[in-house]
């Protein structure tokens, strides 16, 4: 399959409102591999006014580097001299780029940055001062971009980098959510959409991977169970260009993969010490892999005993739950053994993610007016008792409690009495208060849970129509 862009609206008008301003601009864009900043870049460039040179950062030597891209500019801005003598260094280089942006504008773009970095980590220092001594009163757009977000960081964004304080607007940018996703596969039924979904995890060059003229576990063999495959070291590459220490932190990943979701059971799970275990989870949650989930009712500063770990990235969940722990089978070449395992275990796998589309569908219909506006969104429990999604406008009084059911059959009445009964143990602004409820279930509902449903006021939802109603207004 061809690549297919997803329009990034939000993203598209940030770069075009920065193409079009006449003053010096220098925006920073990062995010993990895959995730279609380079795609964003080059259909960006294509609506701006100002001719664009796009340079991607290689692993070579400096004087190869520099005179590949003066090249590179003779060609894209149809310069013999750049053609024709090349230069050789990073300051002759932009001393040439100075004269035609001072005259014409110009939007430079160095993807990769990181490996220009580590071929010449002054790289940094010598932007910084064309920067100051030059560009920065001129019609210049510097869109500095890289995958890699521990390196992007050090070396864009913090407060130890020469550019810091320089930059004049940022994009992280972010796996796609359903809704958007969902576009890539719209010839599937609503659950293979959400299937593929929770193992691609919005990351839209990997559905690049899968052939829609075959079924999920068919497309899951093809591009995660042959040792040859695309996606089956694709999490290993990606964490090895990130961290160190790689042992601790596959552990850790596949704790969290498993269920064990509190400190305790990581640390326990994992071999890491509990006084160790914060720093690397703290440095996954930092790259986007790990999120931290607390009662949404609590508020921060009593949440520092409470809270549990999951992995926020699906690709990533899916990959530790599944493939890494099953990798000798896949060696040897029993992929039918792996894929049975998957396949026995993955409507448990869907549950949890289940709530999470639920929710981001749940919040579309809020944002456009179908349900009360809700202004903070996550899941409750206390002790023994969990509701799947809450969410609550403070303002108001609104808050919404709400039942996700992944199960293989109809949801009953006894479902939606449970729902009524946990959610008067929700302590939140108790007597002023506006109560929501609503239900989604995999496969509708009872006769008795309609009827049940219509007395006590509460919406009820299956997927099918849920996503429907999100897509129709998105």
């Amino acid at each position: 399959m061809a690549y297919q862009f997803i329009d990034r609206d939000k993203e598209m008008s940030f770069l075009k409102e920065k193409y079009s301003s006449g003053s010096a601009e220098m925006i920073i864009i990062y995010g993990r591999r895959r995730v279609g900043k380079t795609e964003l870049i080059k259909q960006s460039l294509s609506k701006s006014p100002l001719k664009s040179l796009y340079l991607l950062g290689e692993l070579q030597k400096e004087n190869q580097l520099s005179s590949i891209y003066s090249n590179i500019a003779g060609l894209s801005l149809e310069d013999d001299f750049l053609k024709n003598s090349p230069l050789s260094t990073w300051q002759a280089f932009f001393d040439y780029l100075t004269r035609y942006i001072e005259k014409n504008g110009m939007v430079l773009v160095f993807d990769e940055l990181p490996y220009i970095h580590k071929t010449n980590p002054n790289f940094i220092s010598i932007l910084q001062f064309f920067w100051d001594e030059k560009w920065k009163n001129m019609n210049l757009k510097l869109i500095l971009c890289g995958s890699s977000i521990s390196m992007m960081q050090k070396i864009a964004l913090s407060y130890s980098s020469p550019i810091y304080g320089r930059r004049t607007g940022q994009i992280d940018l972010q796996p796609l959510k359903y809704l958007d996703f969902r576009i890539l596969f719209n010839e599937w039924e609503e659950e293979g959409i959400m299937g593929a979904y929770a193992v691609l995890g919005g990351i839209p060059r990997y559905a690049e991977e899968f052939d829609r003229k075959k079924n999920l576990y068919e497309n899951i063999g093809k591009a995660f169970l042959d040792k040859d495959a695309v996606l089956y070291k694709e999490a290993k590459f990606l964490l090895m260009e990130e961290l160190q220490d790689f042992a601790n932190y596959f552990s850790i990943l596949k704790a969290i993969a498993i269920g064990k979701n509190t400190f305790n059971e990581i640390s326990n799970f994992s071999g890491v010490a509990s006084n160790k275990l914060f720093v690397y989870i703290s440095k996954l949650i930092e790259l986007n892999i790990v999120r931290r989930d607390i009662p949404v009712t609590l508020s921060k500063e009593k949440s520092t005993r409470v809270g549990n770990y999951v992995l926020k990235d699906y690709f990533f969940r899916f990959w530790f739950r599944y493939i890494y722990p099953n990798s000798s089978l896949i060696e040897i070449g029993k992929p039918e053994i792996v894929l049975d395992i998957i396949k026995k275990d993955f409507d448990k796998y869907l549950d949890t993610i289940f709530e999470d589309i639920s929710t981001e569908l749940l919040r579309n219909l809020s944002l456009n007016g179908k349900l009360p506006l809700f202004t903070k969104w996550g899941k409750w429990w206390r002790m023994d008792y969990e509701i799947d999604i809450v969410a609550t406008n403070e303002a108001t009084g609104d808050i919404l409690f709400c039942e996700c059911k992944w199960e293989d059959k109809e949801t009953d009445r006894a479902v939606l009495e449970e729902l009524l009964e946990k959610s008067a143990k929700v302590e939140w602004v108790d007597e002023k208060r506006n109560n929501h409820y609503a239900v989604v279930s995999r496969k509708g509902f009872t006769k008795g849970a309609k009827g049940f449903a219509d007395e006590k006021k509460i919406q009820m939802y299956d997927f099918n129509e849920l996503s429907r109603k999100a897509i129709s207004i998105n």
